[in-house]
């Protein structure tokens, strides 16, 4: 991967735009001393010192690494660049674990870094966030689009502007809550209380409504997941960027514990099946159930941001009509 990475920065450097009057190595060096002088910013932003001590050789390895990630992202939006035959792009298993690398928490090159070289670069016809989201976006089959707080410039890094675009544009307010106040109700069990299960309208960000009123039956609106290898890593990564990013909401957490609430059985899978809530990849539907188990074990949720929702289910199934219509089924 490493001489995949040199090639990959060659060809992106190869296309740097120099200034009039300036040569391509000029170019190429005002690229290397301007990333230097971003080294100090670039590794403050990690939580443990890095272990490449030296700057010269800490900003090589942001060059060489963003370099790489830009180029990926400009041949993976190219269309008439021939990735049959490009090593990583013309590989669909070697593609998968580049991605998936990409987005490791541990993996984040800082957002400014990745700015600075797209600037000097010309794959700028392309808009950074269009690169991103094109690489990235339907990793969860959730349409993303731009929010007017959301700049890529803002964001701490690739994972973390993905995480922007997963917020809806109003973020709930926030009730913070410990993982033992939530009271878990199975999908089985709102179905025999009179709740129906719907996908949620439109795709955009993770938005999810609970509706009741005494002309028809309540409703649960979620979004639509699909469920493959490849989404147990990613949940696990934004969940991670939100338990070390305290000033930011825990949606994605609060997700998976709205998840882990609603599927203790294959029984359960099954009801969001039949509402095209889930699509499950994994095989078993065991395994779905699981996936959710797991990825809230050992995680703080601290902040609820469907509190709201999840009060209204509750009101709803300590209501008479919803007992009553439980004890009915």
């Amino acid at each position: 991967m490493e001489d995949q990475k040199k090639s990959y920065t060659s060809s992106l450097l190869s296309r740097v735009m120099p200034k009039p009057g300036q040569t391509a190595d000029a170019a190429i060096k005002e690229i290397t001393n301007k990333i230097l002088e971003k080294a100090a910013d670039a590794r403050s932003c990690y939580a443990a010192t890095h272990e490449l001590n030296d700057d010269v050789r800490f900003a090589e390895m942001l060059l060489v690494d963003g370099c790489f990630i830009l180029e990926l992202l400009y041949r993976r939006q190219k269309t008439d660049h021939p990735q049959n035959v490009d090593p990583i792009l013309g590989n669909t298993l070697v593609f998968l674990d580049v991605r998936h690398d990409l987005l490791l928490l541990e993996n984040q090159i800082p957002m400014f870094v990745l700015q600075t070289l797209f600037d000097f670069s010309l794959v700028q016809p392309y808009p950074l966030f269009d690169l991103i989201i094109s690489f990235f976006g339907n990793m969860l089959n959730f349409k993303l689009k731009i929010r007017k707080v959301v700049m890529p410039e803002s964001a701490a890094h690739i994972l973390g502007l993905l995480h922007d675009c997963y917020l809806p544009g109003n973020t709930a307010t926030l009730e913070r809550l410990n993982t033992n106040q939530i009271i878990k109700h199975s999908a089985v069990h709102l179905e025999r209380a009179g709740v129906d299960f719907k996908q949620g309208k439109g795709r955009d960000q993770i938005c999810v409504n609970f509706s009741s009123s005494c002309v028809s039956r309540p409703c649960f609106h979620i979004p639509k997941l699909c469920i493959y290898d490849l989404t147990e890593p990613f949940l696990r990564n934004l969940i991670a960027f939100e338990q070390c990013s305290p000033s930011i909401p825990r949606h994605i957490t609060s997700y998976a514990f709205l998840m882990d609430a609603l599927l203790h059985t294959k029984e359960d899978v099954e009801v969001l099946e039949k509402a095209v809530v889930l699509e499950n990849h994994l095989g078993a539907s065991e395994d779905a159930t699981r996936l959710f188990n797991t990825l809230c074990k050992e995680v703080v949720l601290g902040e609820f941001t469907f509190w709201e929702q999840w009060h209204d289910v509750e009101v709803y199934c300590n209501s008479y009509s919803g007992k009553n219509f439980a004890r009915g089924r």
